[in-house]
């Protein structure tokens, strides 16, 4: 019972639309500018820098606070499954008509608390991509699919789990994908 509970904390804390809070505190419905998405990268393009620190602190904690939380009563695989509840919440929170944001802060949250060394190189992925395209998306993206080859290194028994949470950003980030492709293909 103890597990059941903490997936569905885990996912009602990831629904928390910190991004659409904060678009409310500014008098703007976050969802009806700019890319539409809830995250941190729509926050900072429609709000600015100004804004956006709550809406990354909020999203990396309601990742971080539920794994946290099981660790003290699960172990194993269960600890992942209640952190892909909290990634899930945050790309289909019930609270916006399951309509979220991409899952990389809220990811980011719950691989800090799994695995540190493998959150903390993931960051400087994305932080290394975003210096060279100037873009969230793309930085995300190659930040996500860097993890899982990273835990083949580092922390192999958890590989599996990170192909699944790329998958399911990559999924989200599939507009995206598109555009890049796009965007691609018009330079070549």
């Amino acid at each position: 019972m103890r597990y059941f509970i903490l997936i569905v904390f885990a996912y009602l804390c990831g629904s928390i639309p910190f991004g659409k809070i904060v678009g409310k505190l500014y008098g703007i419905d976050i969802q009806k500018h700019g890319s539409g998405n809830i995250g941190f990268a729509n926050v900072v393009r429609v709000l600015g820098w100004k804004a956006s620190p709550i809406v990354l602190l909020g999203d990396i904690g309601k990742g971080l606070l539920p794994v946290i939380i099981a660790r003290q009563y699960l172990s194993g695989y269960q600890i992942l499954v209640v952190a892909l509840a909290a990634v899930a919440g945050h790309i289909f929170p019930v609270w916006l008509k399951f309509k979220g944001g991409k899952g990389i802060a809220t990811g980011l949250g719950v691989t800090l608390v799994i695995s540190p060394l493998i959150g903390g190189l993931g960051l400087l992925i994305y932080l290394m991509g975003f210096a060279k395209f100037r873009k969230s998306a793309p930085s995300s993206l190659i930040a996500i699919w860097c993890i899982p080859l990273l835990c083949l290194a580092f922390v192999p028994r958890d590989t599996l789990f990170y192909i699944g949470l790329a998958s399911l950003a990559s999924w989200a980030h599939r507009n995206n994908i598109r555009q890049i492709i796009k965007e691609t293909a018009r330079a070549d």
